[in-house]
């Protein structure tokens, strides 16, 4: 068991340091280092379930000690992938906010004369028509 925790204490803590290249990454790089970290924490949960299957058979007097590093290793990587998840998140509004953005930049607004079908004329045709229905025709 203690093999396989040492490597999989190492790996979380190679995650951790990976978590700040999402920070610095260019947008080319960005989903190859989440995807890179993903995979990272993939391989950390399936060793995890080894591990408890593992620290299940230790001896008695080791075996309480055990499952709590386990499960510290399973709190520490959940949290990983926890902020991943955030980073994923914040990423993706980002991303929307910018391409809202640049439609609003790129569209081409024109006056409510132009819009107006029938031109009632000072692009005040749906307000007329709005105070003629409350005032009963004026």
């Amino acid at each position: 068991m203690e093999p396989l925790y040492q490597q999989t204490h190492k790996q979380v803590h190679e995650i951790q340091s990976h978590m700040g290249r999402l920070e610095t990454a260019d947008k080319q790089s960005l989903h190859l280092v989440e995807n890179e970290i993903q995979a990272s924490i993939d391989q950390i949960f399936s060793h995890l379930e080894r591990l408890e299957i593992l620290s299940s058979k230790e001896p008695p007097n080791k075996r309480q000690n055990a499952k709590l590093r386990v499960d510290q290793l399973k709190y520490d990587v959940q949290h990983l992938q926890t902020a991943l998840r955030n980073f994923q998140h914040r990423r993706y509004t980002r991303e929307e906010q910018e391409r809202q953005r640049e439609e609003l930049l790129s569209r081409t607004f024109t006056t409510n004369v132009s819009q107006a079908p029938g031109g009632r004329g000072g692009g005040w045709s749906a307000l007329g028509s709005l105070s003629e229905i409350l005032l009963g025709g004026v």
